[in-house]
């Protein structure tokens, strides 16, 4: 089988979802499959192609040149995304003999849907990371009412256009139904871990604590990740400030993003100084990174949850790593870990609960123990690639037998 695999966002430019693609572009060729793979370049920070799948047989690459534009652009990004739409027909055109088309979800993916139905009668896997314009409009990203209602419309074309969607989780998919699409053409296949590379690294071996010399007796609460328009740095700022008579508790932020700035100048307004930043790090020490710490923060604002889901929950659970959330009360994802014991999740409106969280952790060595544990099988259970990635391979097989 060969497949077609088109994405905006380049592994050259960090993102939360590179492991993701790098592990299910590998269990593809592994499996046997031929993959080319269309993306575009844009920061050049990382290499275009991971060493993981970089000269494995049966890979191959095109890649298209783009700007860096700020996020907070939002009709610019737009305008050019749907320009590389454009731009990279020109090269998947040339592709006549993929069996089935796999297209990563961005907002102007209704482009790329039409031309493919124009040149190609192959089936298209509609794989949604985040859905929009749901998950610009409810993060406050996109102002106007009236623009997120055309846009709402011009993706539900998107959705009719595509043979199947595949979405990350159960909240997701109440979202996509809700908008008409028949629920049998929806299939949850959620977020997963390399499990045959991502583990907890020991603290003697761990490459980030020795790089930055973190000292492992304190009780560190980490979040590494993008610090952009999803993340609610308020509610650590509240919490790093509720805590501030605790000096064993420090917060490590790891990454970059656009609200990064703002949230150092409020942190240093405010003197916290329990409230440490670390830039963003390669790709290839993440499970360092993840494990160099005694508890993660996930805290999003509202919208979301429901729209998305933090792809790095399954890192941290194969790391053995409690999760603390601030998320929407009435999601899926706030359900799971509370119910499971895995983790534990409060209201993204409810700061002090988030530091009476971490509090609660901290003074129960016992119970941060037994949450770790859970965590770990959990993810085994639930978030490992060698399960998850193989949902979509079964789905490509039904492709080819049913004759879409």
């Amino acid at each position: 089988m060969k497949m077609l695999f088109i994405t905006t966002e380049g592994f050259d430019t960090p993102g939360p979802n590179n492991q993701m693609a790098m592990t299910m572009i590998n269990d593809f060729l592994e499996e046997g499959f031929e993959v080319h793979l269309v993306q575009s370049r844009r920061k050049k920070i990382n290499p275009d192609i991971p060493d993981l799948i970089k000269d494995k047989p049966g890979f191959s690459c095109d890649v298209v040149d783009r700007k860096v534009i700020d996020k907070s652009r939002f009709v610019n990004r737009y305008i050019d995304e749907m320009k590389y739409a454009f731009q990279s027909f020109t090269y998947w055109r040339k592709v006549k003999d993929a069996d089935v088309i796999f297209l990563q979800s961005c907002p102007t993916v209704v482009y790329q849907l039409l031309l493919l139905k124009i040149f190609s009668e192959k089936p298209i896997v509609y794989n949604i990371y985040d859905i929009f314009p749901g998950h610009a409009y409810d993060i406050g990203v996109m102002k106007s009412k009236t623009l997120y209602e055309i846009l709402r419309l011009i993706q539900k074309i998107s959705y009719k256009l595509s043979t199947v969607i595949t979405v990350l989780s159960e909240d997701m998919k109440r979202k996509v139904v809700e908008q008409g699409v028949n629920p049998s053409k929806v299939r949850v296949v959620p977020a997963w871990y390399d499990d045959r590379a991502v583990k907890e690294i020991s603290d003697d071996e761990n490459r980030f604590i020795k790089k930055y010399k973190i000292p492992t007796n304190k009780f560190i609460v980490q979040f590494a990740g993008t610090i952009g328009y999803v993340f609610n740095y308020k509610a650590i700022l509240e919490a790093a400030e509720y805590l501030t008579d605790y000096k064993d508790i420090v917060f490590h932020m790891i990454g970059d993003g656009n609200v990064k700035e703002k949230f150092i100048t409020e942190a240093k307004k405010r003197k916290l100084s329990n409230i440490e930043f670390y830039p963003l790090q390669p790709i290839e020490i993440v499970p360092d990174v993840y494990s160099a710490c005694s508890v993660c923060i996930i805290p999003l604002n509202k919208g979301v949850i429901g729209n998305g889901v933090p792809s790095k929950a399954p890192l941290l659970m194969a790391c053995r790593r409690v999760i603390v959330n601030s998320v929407e009360k009435d999601s899926e994802y706030f359900r799971m870990f509370n119910a499971n014991d895995i983790g534990i999740s409060v209201s993204n409106d409810d700061h002090k609960t988030l530091a009476k969280a971490i509090l609660d952790l901290y003074n129960n060595s016992e119970k941060l123990k037994t949450m770790a544990d859970n965590a770990k099988i959990f993810g085994a259970e639930n978030y490992s690639s060698t399960q998850n990635t193989r949902k979509l391979i079964e789905l490509f097989y039904e492709f080819i037998n049913d004759n879409y």
